[in-house]
């Protein structure tokens, strides 16, 4: 697979700073901390979304985690928001987030960090 030059994720929230929040899964973030370990996705890769308007909402509503990744970009029906993030990215897979039932449907998940922890 190539390096990823752009990233969309799906939001249920988002924040005008980069904030965002999805289904409550956490699977966005950990996709990406996989992308991330993989090498396909860098510091410098722009995430982006697309939702309503009516789905920003003040940055105090949002609050970002240390496995959190941030928005670049928020595209909504009337205006595209750069975000000029200043929340830093993770480098990878927040292994104390990852659940156990996450390793058993995710059978990659658990392949990945074995062959990292070599």
């Amino acid at each position: 697979m190539e390096t990823l030059d752009f990233v969309v994720v799906g939001c249920v929230a988002v924040t005008r700073a980069g904030g965002r929040t999805g289904k409550g899964g956490g699977f966005a973030d950990l996709e990406l901390g996989i992308f991330r370990e993989l090498g396909k996705v860098g510091p410098g890769t722009p995430i982006a979304t697309t939702v309503h308007s009516s789905q920003v909402v003040d940055d105090d509503r949002l609050p970002m985690m240390g496995h959190d990744s941030a928005l670049h970009l928020i595209a909504t029906e009337a205006e595209l928001i750069d975000t000029k993030t200043a929340y830093r990215q993770p480098t990878g897979v927040d292994w104390d987030e990852v659940q156990p039932d996450q390793y058993a449907s995710i059978p990659f998940l658990r392949e990945l960090r074995e062959r990292l922890a070599r």
